[in-house]
């Protein structure tokens, strides 16, 4: 009976596996911004991420975020997010929740996903399914997830990647209120409302074919989509 428990126990550790930590910001900024009064802004977040092999062909991925901050950066609501549409980051997010199938030389992967086509640090043009989350920087950035099937075929130094997004995922950008969006200054004493976003409809494809040889790597990226970075329409209203 001890031997079969010590089994059961080593099988689940096999299939089953997680992470996670929790991380707390601060940033101290020893100058107040025309728009921004803020000397201090800490933030904390908790993410855990797991994963389940019900088969050697197929895991069940997820990734949860918690977190919250001084600066209001956060939304207060205790809403769990799953499409990152929203101005505020939310408290309680869905990073990651997909299945990957496996075989042989191809994988899928359908769900809530981080897809990742460029390589470089800083500009990344290749990344057309990989917005980012610029509210509390504009240059120490995080990746959020898409809702997406992906499918992987690799064959040596070759790799094929067809991705279809059902629906659009924008950037996030910081907020109006607040040091990283600098307005003119003609805009000084104009008061200005946001008047909410319009995302696009429709889906997003893409295809994109890797090579990796002896000390060098390019790659041939194909994309039919929308721009996640935001388009700005100013329109003057009524003053009381």
């Amino acid at each position: 009976m001890i031997d079969a428990g010590l089994l059961l126990v080593t099988l689940f550790a096999q299939q089953f596996e997680q992470r996670g930590f929790i991380e707390n910001r601060t940033v101290v900024y020893p100058q107040t911004a025309p728009n921004d009064s803020g000397h201090v802004v800490d933030e904390l977040l908790f993410r855990e991420e797991a994963s389940y092999k019900f088969a050697p062909w197929l895991t069940l991925n997820g990734s949860f975020d918690a977190r919250t901050d001084s600066h209001r950066q956060t939304a207060r609501d205790w809403v769990v997010d799953a499409d990152d549409r929203s101005i505020q980051r939310p408290a309680f997010s869905l990073r990651r929740l997909s299945a990957t199938i496996h075989r042989g030389k191809v994988t899928a992967e359908v769900g809530r996903q981080l897809i990742r086509w460029g390589k470089t640090d800083i500009l990344t043009p290749t990344d057309r399914f990989a917005p980012r989350d610029y509210l509390s920087s504009v240059v120490d950035t995080d990746f959020l997830g898409v809702s997406a099937a992906r499918v992987t075929y690799e064959s040596g130094g070759d790799t094929i990647d067809l991705v279809w997004q059902p629906w659009f995922t924008p950037s996030r950008t910081p907020l109006l209120n607040q040091r990283w969006t600098a307005l003119p200054p003609q805009a000084e004493g104009v008061s200005i409302v946001d008047g909410g976003a319009h995302y696009p409809g429709g889906s997003q494809y893409g295809a994109r074919w890797n090579h990796i040889g002896s000390g060098y790597e390019y790659s041939l990226c194909f994309f039919d989509g929308n721009q996640n970075l935001p388009s700005f329409n100013a329109a003057l209203g009524p003053t009381f």
